[in-house]
């Protein structure tokens, strides 16, 4: 089993080198970064206003709905009040109609407001848009240096998971699985090496009857932490 948990010390090594190379190639540059939040502002602000004309475009298909009805319900009362027989039917039928009367106004009042709004949104996202594409064309250069920069990086990181890959395939199936279920619970750290007969990563004493596991080459796990002990092979 030593030369299992060797590989799996080793693999650690060159995952942890790879995190770093991934976290190296994420981290935007100055340069880039200060487009790029222009950038992604720019988009936030465009997909806002045409949210805002979606919603109002929305509404208007509501109040336009609404307004029709209501139009048809004037014409209705407007022909019932020639059919009245006395004063009280007369006076309640023109109740009825300046109540709807008074409603297709406000109707007609909001569609004309939700119209202005829309125009003056428009307006707003057509400028937004009208500038974009110079700004796309400056991100879009921005990222490709950037991208072109990370040339070497790319190269490491990829030698790194071949090496990685290389020894993954040679660890027993069981093993390889509860080592990566230990990487990722236990922040990136699935083995831990043993100095001065402590767990070097949580500090728990290994017990001497663990220690004498260890030298045997037995799969030892860390009664503080749980993760995988290594302890280094000492030169005869």
């Amino acid at each position: 089993m030593s030369v299992d948990v060797d590989k799996l010390w080793e693999l650690q090594t060159l995952m942890s080198q790879l995190g770093e190379r991934e976290k190296q190639m994420a981290m935007k540059p100055e340069a880039f970064a200060v487009i790029d939040d222009e950038y992604q502002a720019a988009n936030t602000e465009m997909t806002r206003l045409s949210d805002q004309l979606e919603q109002i475009a929305k509404e208007r298909r509501k109040v336009d709905g609404e307004l029709m009805d209501q139009q048809e319900l004037l014409k209705k009362y407007q022909g019932q009040l020639m059919q009245v027989k006395n004063q009280q039917q007369y006076a309640a039928a023109w109740k009825e109609i300046d109540a709807t009367r008074k409603h297709v106004k406000e109707l007609e009042d909001s569609t004309l407001k939700s119209m202005s709004e829309s125009d003056e949104i428009q307006k707003q996202l057509d400028e937004r848009k009208a500038g974009h594409g110079d700004l796309q064309a400056r991100h879009d250069k921005a990222h490709a240096e950037w991208q072109s920069s990370l040339g070497d990086l790319r190269k490491e990181a990829e030698d790194l998971r071949k090496r990685a890959s290389a020894i993954e395939a040679q660890l027993p199936e069981r093993l390889k699985n509860e080592f990566h279920k230990i990487f990722r619970q236990r922040q990136n750290i699935a083995v831990s090496r043993v100095l001065n007969d402590s767990c070097s990563t949580c500090r728990t004493r290994v017990r001497p009857a663990l220690m004498q596991q260890l030298k045997r080459g037995e799969l030892v796990y860390c009664e503080g932490c749980h993760r995988i002990l290594y302890q280094e092979k000492t030169s005869s």
